[in-house]
């Protein structure tokens, strides 16, 4: 196997650089940001597949089968967690309502007013911190390098490497020459809140409590084309007031972490082999907007199945 440079170091070039070790390729991933500094450290990072279809469904199916035994496995930084998913109109059962260890109907008198459906089921949680930094440690260990390094563009490692794998995440709007991705900014806070046991999901409203291994964190916004990425004290106080409508006692919960990031927004991620030199050609693998984790291992197996076409 020819040695493969994955280009990103977020929860889809981990994923990916994993797969491909395990297939027995030598891995070296470049990055302009270190793990625990890329957007997916700010992710809610809860496996959210409810209105999935066609590949991305098939993605975040093999993604569950692979989070589910994690969640078994202690300093995973994956957990299981019982979340309630609530919906402004009726919904038809989920196709993966069999799939989860629990799943049931939320009933009437417990929706919030103004919700017309909801959800009551166990899926994975990830705390982004903890699993990075496990998956890292992972590819590490299998003997993987990191390099810390800016690349302007693809055809800078082209003479490096006869095969890239580009999970460059909003980054490839420039790195990828790709007018199609855009940002779309995310705030979260980590508090410390033990006694929220039950998560909360409206994804309509953006508004998330998610219990996980670190704390509970709180979200959250969608600000499309947004590019800054500094924490906004106004909307972390309005992300607060939100989740409190849900969780009173989440008013006076202490802060522990904020975070801020662009999750990388397409109309559909890209997945896709490019011929960039004569002796080097890429494969894509971005644009999975706020369900990065959702489709990582899913989406890890993509790339492999189209090294498998290359070589």
């Amino acid at each position: 196997m020819p040695e493969v440079i994955v280009i990103g170091s977020g929860i889809i070039g981990l994923s990916s650089a994993l797969e491909l070790q395990a297939a027995g390729c030598e891995v070296r991933i470049v990055t302009r940001e270190m793990p625990l500094d890329a957007t997916s450290v700010a992710a809610g990072a809860v496996w959210s597949a409810s209105d999935l279809d066609g590949r991305q469904r098939t993605c975040a199916e093999l993604t569950l089968k692979r989070f589910l035994p994690l969640t078994q496995t202690p300093d995973s930084g994956v957990t299981l967690q019982r979340m309630r998913e609530v919906f402004a109109e009726p919904m038809p059962e989920p196709w993966y309502r069999d799939q989860l260890p629990y799943f049931a109907r939320m009933k009437k008198d417990d929706l919030p007013p103004g919700m017309a459906d909801g959800y009551l089921l166990d899926v994975p949680i990830v705390a982004p911190p903890l699993y990075l930094r496990s998956l890292q440690a992972q590819f590490l260990a299998a003997g993987g390098t990191i390099e810390k390094r800016h690349v302007s563009t693809l055809r800078e490692l082209a003479d490096e490497a006869t095969l890239l794998v580009n999970c460059s995440g909003v980054g490839a709007r420039d790195l990828a020459q790709d007018e199609n991705v855009y940002p779309i900014r995310g705030q979260t806070l980590l508090v410390d809140a033990p006694q929220i046991q039950n998560g909360y999901m409206d994804n309509s409203q953006v508004v998330h409590i998610f219990p996980r291994a670190d704390g509970v964190l709180l979200g959250g916004i969608k600000r499309y084309h947004d590019w800054r990425r500094q924490v906004d004290p106004a909307i972390t106080d309005s992300i607060v007031a939100d989740c409190a409508k849900i969780e009173p006692s989440l008013q006076n919960a202490q802060a522990l972490r904020h975070f801020a990031g662009l999750r990388p927004g397409r109309r559909e991620a890209r997945l896709e082999i490019e011929k960039i030199a004569p002796a080097c050609q890429v494969i894509h693998n971005y644009g999975h907007g706020a369900i990065g984790y959702t489709l990582s291992w899913g989406c890890a197996a993509d790339v492999l199945r189209l090294v498998g076409k290359v070589l």
